[in-house]
């Protein structure tokens, strides 16, 4: 007996008090408020705020009629459906949640007793449809479902607080019962690198696209060439935040995904850049030789075509890239052969996730190295038989003009609390892929493309503009879809030394489909907007 009653007194003296606690009080929580979401700037993109829910315990409400009818026409419920409810013999029941202020007043005032309010948390967005697969969106009880809400939400989640009353074993707060209130710490602010006027300007790229091709889906990506910072991400068709379309699955599940970092394509044209820095990377490029388009070239007895059928003839390196021959990239890519361009493409991380913080990120894919064939490697050279998400090709190619260092991208700058910073979204530098003069000569070439090539509608007076444009064909089934492209448009500025580089795509533009022409302009209106706001050249 001695033993028991140590045992008991002392070693679970802890875990019999909780119990006991749980028994002589009931609990009312109180949500903590969750953290804010803000741009580099410091304007709210995401924000909490307070709506109530109501309780009732069924024991200490005598005349349940009444107060079924009084409670079911304030706060709009089914009058049957209340009043089984209220002649339960359930302690407490849960009335409504996301209550406004106005309603809950409404209820306390009434007069109608056993009725227990605590407050809770809404979550608002003050710009509705905007950065909405970036920023995501929370479930009813606040926590984060997709997007940065659902990959940061550790950080954002506060801790809830509560009030204990105490009640008999029915529930009935007792006279004399003490009342015990919790507070609840709320969650920490999270800095973006996103900047909202940015954003804003490609927002309007994006919705513009979509209407003037009548496009199935539109996506673009503005980033800080050596950071890998993001300024601004979007992508359409899309929905408001503040109205999420819970009650269809389908549609809600395709228009959250984040595509400009879950789904791959094929790059197309755009993905000359990386065969171009490899290329003169390896010193196969120089002003004196010489390559030659027909029009299509025979490689393992296969007839590939090049874009313009009847060829570019005798040119350079720098002028195949300029033109955007696919006979130039064939060329260049056997010459570096299987084991140096795969070595190459492990280097800029074309199967490789880029780390960006958020989930769902896809990965690039390549035909194995050991299968690779001629005819494999010359359509890989020019962008085909290999397929990447575009925050992937994005990253490979600020790494090619940014002087040659692998870039991280990162959506969140810094996450703090009233303690202090808890992370930041700094990265080291990254691995250098190509030399800096290698980085320098790629730049000049990809100027011209935009002065006198495929990308001259991406030109702007007074900026200069390297770029690269892309049109790929899309399959189904495993077949060429014929009449279906996604058109597609690299940008850096400024050439000489890129500050920033952007990624504009439109899949599956009615009539025209050539990247240079469906995507680029949109590339240049971002960048004559984006300076004007930031003040450049100053």
């Amino acid at each position: 007996m001695a033993i028991k009653l140590i045992y008991v007194g002392a070693v679970r003296a802890g875990d019999l008090r909780v119990k006991a606690l749980e028994q002589w009080y009931r609990d009312v929580p109180i949500r903590a408020e969750r953290g804010a979401i803000l741009d580099r700037n410091g304007v709210v993109l995401a924000a909490s705020s307070t709506v109530y829910t109501l309780y009732a315990r069924p024991v200490e409400i005598p005349l349940k009629e009444q107060a079924a009818r009084i409670l079911s026409e304030t706060l709009e419920l089914d009058y049957e459906t209340l009043k089984g409810k209220l002649d339960s013999r359930s302690s407490e029941i849960t009335l409504k949640r996301g209550v406004d202020k106005q309603k809950m007043l409404e209820i306390v005032d009434s007069g109608v007793p056993g009725i227990y309010v605590s407050e809770d948390i809404k979550r608002v967005y003050p710009y509705g449809d905007f950065l909405t697969q970036v920023l995501g969106f929370t479930s009813s009880d606040v926590v984060g479902q997709t997007g940065l809400e659902a990959y940061y939400d550790k950080f954002l989640q506060g801790t809830d607080g509560y009030v204990l009353t105490a009640a008999d074993l029915v529930g009935r707060k007792l006279p004399e019962g003490e009342t015990y209130y919790t507070e609840g710490t709320p969650g920490a602010d999270m800095y973006l690198n996103i900047d909202v006027n940015v954003q804003s300007i490609v927002e309007n790229a994006v919705e513009r696209a979509m209407l003037n091709h009548s496009a199935k889906a539109v996506g673009a990506i503005v980033m800080e060439c050596d950071t890998g910072n993001i300024l601004a991400m979007a992508q359409a068709p899309s929905f408001d935040l503040n109205e999420v379309p819970r009650d269809d699955v389908k549609t809600l599940l395709e228009m959250s995904r984040p595509k400009l970092i879950s789904d791959v394509f094929e790059p197309g044209s755009t993905f000359k850049i990386i065969t171009s820095a490899l290329a003169i990377e390896a010193g196969l490029v120089n002003d004196s030789k010489r390559y030659y388009c027909g029009g299509s070239m025979s490689v393992d007895n296969q007839k590939i075509r090049c874009w313009r059928p009847q060829g570019h003839g005798s040119q350079t390196f720098a002028e195949g890239v300029k033109n955007s021959c696919n006979c130039v990239f064939m060329q260049a890519a056997m010459e570096l052969g299987v084991d140096r361009f795969y070595e190459g493409l492990a280097a800029f991380g074309v199967t490789e996730k880029t780390g960006i913080d958020m989930s769902g990120e896809g990965a690039g894919l390549t035909i194995p190295q050991s299968s690779v064939k001629n005819v494999d490697l010359a359509r890989i050279g020019f962008g085909q038989a290999v397929a990447m998400t575009p925050i992937e090709l994005l990253c490979a190619a600020a790494a090619a003009v940014n002087g040659g260092y692998k870039v991280t991208p990162k959506l969140v700058a810094k996450i703090e609390d009233e303690s202090g910073i808890l992370l930041t979204g700094e990265e080291p530098r990254g691995e250098r892929v190509i030399s800096e003069k290698s980085s320098e000569i790629l730049r000049g070439m990809l100027e011209a493309v935009v002065l006198e090539g495929s990308g001259k509608n991406a030109a702007v007076d007074g900026v200069r503009i390297g770029g690269k444009t892309g049109t790929a064909q899309k399959y189904e089934n495993g077949q060429i879809a014929r009449g279906k492209y996604i058109s597609t448009f690299i940008g850096f500025a400024p050439a000489d030394d890129p500050e920033y580089i952007a990624l504009f795509m439109v899949d599956e533009p009615v009539g025209a489909y050539y990247g240079g022409v469906v995507a680029a302009p949109y590339v240049g209106e971002i960048y004559l907007n984006m300076f004007e706001y930031l003040g450049y050249p100053s």
